[in-house]
């Protein structure tokens, strides 16, 4: 069974390793339980073989050769507030050459970025939010592509559900960067479940968008008129391919 590819997208490193200006968007606290999180994450669901993670960070340092030393490839690339198409092509060429199976941001910026790249390449993305309420970027991105959302603080779910977010798409995942309790574990444990999830989708992307193309030809192909000549062979391949159907087979054949 092949390994899940999981992309963490961060978007500070600790405070201690670069000025709080090279993250305007987030809090001290908030990049705090941002990387922390990042590390926990990768320590305890990158156990086993089953889970690979790559982490992209804006900065090399201790924390990028602490997420080494838990087994997860790091790749440094600027992260401003708004992401420069060199950063977007880094991670678009990451998701597509590394079959990287999903997003999971962490901070505005982080956010941004996966957004765009996850938009163009079809990647599903799941943003955690620090803090006790949801940003303006955060909200944006999220009804732009659709994204997942993880908060960590009642507050913040609450806030979420006040500006008419979807329960289905939200969850409240509790995390403390002081803390390592069962608590803790058990938020992370949900967050890695809800990751599996969301890079195994009953149907494939690809799949998807091919079926929403060919599905309006779909009735004329089945019940064909008296007047129709046989329908093309490239659009009965692809609604077999989506949807092998006893019927067309039968139907036809030469």
């Amino acid at each position: 069974m092949p390994s899940l590819h999981i992309v963490e997208i961060v978007g500070a490193v600790p405070s201690d390793e670069a000025p709080d200006e090279a993250c305007p968007l987030a809090t001290a606290s908030d990049r705090l339980g941002a990387t922390r999180l990042v590390e926990r994450l990768v320590e305890r669901q990158g156990k086993g073989g089953n889970v690979r993670f790559t982490v992209v960070c804006p900065a090399d340092g201790p924390y990028a050769e602490r997420l080494r030393d838990l087994g997860a490839d790091t790749v440094v690339v600027a992260m401003p507030d708004d992401p420069p198409w060199h950063a977007i092509q880094v991670l678009i060429g990451l998701i597509r050459n590394k079959q990287a199976a999903v997003l999971h941001a962490h901070l505005p910026n982080a956010h941004r970025l996966a957004g765009l790249a996850g938009g163009i390449t079809r990647t599903p993305v799941l943003a955690t939010v620090q803090g006790v309420q949801l940003d303006m970027p955060d909200l944006e991105v999220h009804r732009l592509i659709a994204s997942q959302l993880s908060v960590v603080t009642e507050a913040s779910y609450f806030h979420a559900l006040g500006l008419g977010l979807s329960p289905d798409r939200i969850s409240l995942d509790p995390f403390n960067a002081e803390d390592d309790g069962e608590e803790a574990a058990q938020s992370l444990d949900a967050i890695g479940q809800r990751l599996r999830q969301l890079a195994a989708p009953t149907e494939s992307r690809g799949a998807a968008q091919a079926r929403s193309l060919a599905q309006p030809l779909a009735q004329e192909i089945i019940v064909p008129s008296a007047t129709a000549s046989t329908p093309p062979v490239a659009i009965v391949a692809v609604l077999d391919e989506l949807e092998p159907s006893p019927a067309r087979a039968s139907g036809f054949k030469a």
